[in-house]
């Protein structure tokens, strides 16, 4: 019974959370599945380690040319924190920007959607829904210029 409580926590501290070097994207999952682990054994909260997301260093960046539709005057402070990218800054319409490509992809796919009144068929009788019809982007993120490092990766 003791050998085996032994051998779980030889497992539980054999990978060393202090000294682990990120130096590829797939060492961010490499640890992250460990952090996983540890905090399925944990019975404290306060015991708990916080999962780490790559920042815009690990990735290549394009120049592009970003536009924003809706209120083109304003600066838009963009946050953008998921399981690809952690990166913070502020893009006005019109300005050229050197980002990342999980930015990029982020910000277009970001859309208000479309709402019309359309009328359906229930046996005989005819109604009106209101249903989604569309999308509108609200940011354009073209990219202007392609380096040979970039588009190799």
């Amino acid at each position: 019974m003791e050998v085996a409580m032994d051998q779980e926590r030889q497992k539980k501290e054999s990978f060393n959370f202090e000294g682990f070097k990120f130096e590829t994207i797939a060492d961010f999952d490499i640890y992250n599945a460990e952090v996983r682990k540890h905090n399925r054994m944990c019975v404290h909260e306060r015991q708990k380690m916080r999962v780490k997301v790559p920042d815009e260093t690990f990735y290549k960046k394009f120049k592009t040319k970003f536009y924003r539709f809706e209120q083109p005057e304003n600066v838009l402070k963009v946050r953008v924190r998921n399981k690809e990218i952690d990166y913070t800054g502020q893009l006005k319409s019109g300005g050229t920007y050197m980002l990342p490509m999980p930015v990029i992809n982020f910000l277009n796919k970001l859309a208000t959607p479309e709402f019309a009144e359309v009328k359906t068929e229930h046996g005989n009788a005819v109604h009106t829904e209101t249903k989604q019809v569309g999308e509108r982007p609200r940011f354009s993120c073209n990219i202007v210029e392609y380096t040979e490092a970039a588009m190799a990766a």
